[in-house]
Parts: structure tokens; C-alpha cells; sequence
């Protein structure tokens, strides 16, 4: 009985282990000194057999009724990329495709610097629920693919190099004019 015991404890802490190295192993951090590369992308394709690159962007956050005596909200708020969602295609200009999701990653990342400081702005709520981070979160997630619309517009999908410039440029800003809302 103790030997079943020890064996179904190992094989609940190893499927437990593992689960959680295979979802952190697919989900990649936004990070201000690791940019994109192509291994990031699990999927190719070839022969632009869709688009030239895709990217899966996933924001989640962990706000509990406690968090109203929080500092800030930086570790409760992150912005991933689903690697295995995302794709490159190998035969198309890798480096653009990277560029131009890597251009996207950084937009996600203003975004979610934005929601960690309105839910700082706004902790006072949490003593009376939680419901308003769900508005929060969905002007977020409305923001976001408005603010999207545009650079691809603007800069043809990051193909117009000198409006790709200006772009970077004024990303920078912005995540440095966030820069207290970072969780690196």
C-alpha cells in the first residue's frame, strides 16, 4: 500500500512537473533584451502557403481581493508569446517577419504596462470586487487591435522601412514612458 501510495504522489507531482514545463516551454515572456528569433516560431510553412508570419500574443492576469494592498500590479499582469500557435514562413524574408512580429510584441507589451498601471490607479476597487479589471482588460484587448490596424496600415505590415523607423521610435517611448510598469 505504501509503495502504491509513493508511486501515484510521483506520478501526480511528474504530471504536475511536466505540465508545467510544457506550458512555459510554449509561452514565451515579452523581454526588453530577448528579442524574436526564428526557433521562437514552432510552426513553418513554406512558399507563403498563408501568410509570411503569424504570432499568437496572450495577456493574463492574477488579481485576487487581497491585491487592493498590493505595491503595484507588475508580476500579477504578463504578455506572452504562444510559440506553438505562431508561425514563419522559411522561405519568405525571415528577418522582416520577425521584425514585424517582434514590432507587434512590443505594441502588446505598451498595452499591457497600460493595464498594470490602471489596475494600480484603480486598487482601491478591488475592496469592493474584482468585476472592473474585466473592463479594464476588455478596453485592453480593444485598444490593442485598433492600435494594431494602424501600424499595419501605416507601415504596410512593417514593410515601409522608413515607417518602420518612426514606429520602433515611437514604441520605445511609450515603454519607456511606462517603464514603472515593467516586470523585469
Amino acid at each position: 500500500m505504501k509503495h502504491l501510495y509513493l508511486s501515484f504522489t510521483f506520478l501526480v507531482v511528474f504530471k504536475t512537473t511536466f505540465a508545467q514545463t510544457t506550458q512555459s516551454d510554449s509561452y514565451l515572456a515579452w523581454s526588453s533584451t530577448r528579442k524574436l528569433t526564428a526557433s521562437d516560431f514552432i510552426i513553418k510553412t513554406s512558399n507563403l502557403q498563408t501568410s509570411p508570419s503569424f504570432a499568437q500574443f496572450y495577456m493574463d492576469f492574477q488579481v485576487g481581493g487581497f491585491d487592493f494592498m498590493a505595491k503595484n500590479f507588475n508580476k500579477k499582469v504578463h504578455n506572452y508569446l504562444i510559440k506553438s500557435a505562431s508561425w514563419l514562413d522559411t522561405t519568405y524574408n525571415t528577418d522582416s517577419s520577425i521584425k514585424y512580429q517582434q514590432t507587434l510584441f512590443d505594441i502588446a507589451e505598451i498595452y499591457t504596462r497600460r493595464f498594470r498601471k490602471e489596475l494600480k490607479e484603480n486598487k482601491k476597487k478591488i475592496l469592493s470586487g474584482t468585476s472592473f479589471i474585466k473592463e479594464i482588460n476588455a478596453k485592453i484587448m480593444t485598444d490593442f487591435p485598433q492600435r494594431r490596424i494602424e501600424y499595419d496600415t501605416d507601415t504596410k505590415f512593417g514593410a515601409d522601412p522608413a515607417k518602420q523607423k518612426q514606429w520602433e521610435g515611437q514604441i520605445q517611448m511609450e515603454l519607456l514612458e511606462l517603464k514603472n510598469f515593467t516586470n523585469e
